[in-house]
């Protein structure tokens, strides 16, 4: 076997969902904006940042989804960072999280919105 790193989408478990429409995401150590929600599964979650993430460090992020009626407590989540990569464009980077703390009550809210 050789030494060389598997893609990250060599690695996943789950499929990720690709998110209609913007979904912001909030740092809520920092309370601050941290980027906006590409795809998402059970298990983790591609975001496009504005500034590279560096791997293996930890956040608390809310996930500003809404429901029909337009609004919505976010869901909020723990990941760990597992990579980032420069997108397309110069200011934006792509990064990916493993989810390493949940709720009950927005696990079950995440799969709801996954299916």
């Amino acid at each position: 076997m050789s030494g060389q790193k598997k893609a990250p989408s060599e690695m996943r478990k789950t499929v990720r969902v690709d998110v209609p429409g913007t979904v912001c995401v909030t740092d809520r150590q920092a309370n601050r904006d941290f980027g906006q929600l590409a795809n998402i599964s059970e298990e983790g979650l591609m975001i496009l940042v504005s500034e590279p993430v560096v791997e293996n460090s930890v956040f608390q992020l809310a996930l500003g989804f809404c429901n029909e009626a337009g609004d919505s407590e976010p869901i909020e989540i723990g990941v760990e960072c597992l990579w980032c990569n420069q997108s397309n464009k110069a200011d934006q980077y792509w990064a990916g999280f493993y989810v390493i703390d949940i709720s009950e009550q927005d696990q079950e809210r995440l799969r709801q919105l996954i299916r």
